[in-house]
């Protein structure tokens, strides 16, 4: 098994395109923290709320960590590499442990980077235009741990994702299309739906605002439950699929 892990780990190392969706991930989060740090009103950035807004920036990171799990498995069935990764490693279901356990660790390293610019830029910004710090200091650890927790957990959701799916294109249009429209349409229409959501418990764990929001402990065994219907139905899809 750790032979396989670290082979996973050299493959997302030399992908090009995790180090364009790393890239992509900086841009995107520096932007939306300096919008909203040096656009918004100095008065309305003295909220807690649109404090919140700016520093949790980072959770956008979420959404590139279930990339780099996509990736990990449709690239493989993509380009055919997947037929001398199943010779070398008959068990399919150590394989895909093996891809899970990848993505966690480079949701993690996704969520500290993501989380240190949200934060540091963000405050600095605030400091910057001389705005009293409001959020208090449980706010600021859930708003931490919470963004490693929850990139570590959507890279694992993108593994599953991938692995039932197997089409690299489907699976990231799918998963654009629910973070992007189907999840924030049932989140602002219908509220006690949305609440129970991937994107709505992974605002619950990281100290998100809205008064629907579940509490942190409940969401993230919800959002772990997500991960663990995803992979195991993707690791019983790819055991009973033929590789062509």
């Amino acid at each position: 098994m750790t032979d396989q892990l670290l082979s996973e780990l050299r493959k997302m190392r030399s992908t090009r395109t995790n180090l364009g969706l790393l890239a992509g991930m900086v841009f995107l989060t520096l932007l939306t923290v300096s919008v909203n740090g040096f656009v918004t009103d100095a008065v309305e950035l003295r909220s807690h709320d649109n404090q919140h807004l700016v520093l949790s920036a980072g959770t956008n990171g979420a959404l590139f960590a279930a990339l780099i799990g996509i990736m990990a498995i449709t690239s493989e069935f993509r380009h055919g590499t997947i037929r001398p990764t199943f010779v070398v490693t008959p068990r399919r279901s150590r394989v895909i442990a093996a891809k899970v356990l990848a993505s966690l660790l480079m949701g993690v390293i996704f969520g500290l980077v993501a989380i240190a610019l949200s934060f540091g830029v963000g405050y600095a910004i605030l400091a910057a235009r001389g705005i009293p710090f409001e959020l208090d200091t449980a706010h600021v650890l859930l708003l931490v741990f919470g963004t490693l927790a929850m990139t570590a957990l959507w890279a694992e959701l993108g593994v599953g994702l991938g692995a039932v799916i197997k089409n690299q294109v489907f699976a990231v249009i799918a998963l654009i299309v629910w973070t992007g429209f189907v999840d924030n349409i049932l989140r602002n229409v219908v509220p006690d739906v949305g609440r129970f959501t991937p994107v709505g418990v992974s605002d619950s764990i990281t100290a998100g605002y809205e008064d629907y929001l579940l509490a942190p402990p409940v969401a993230g065994a919800i959002l772990v439950g997500y991960v663990a219907v995803f992979v195991a139905a993707g690791a019983l899809l790819v055991a009973r699929r033929d590789v062509t």
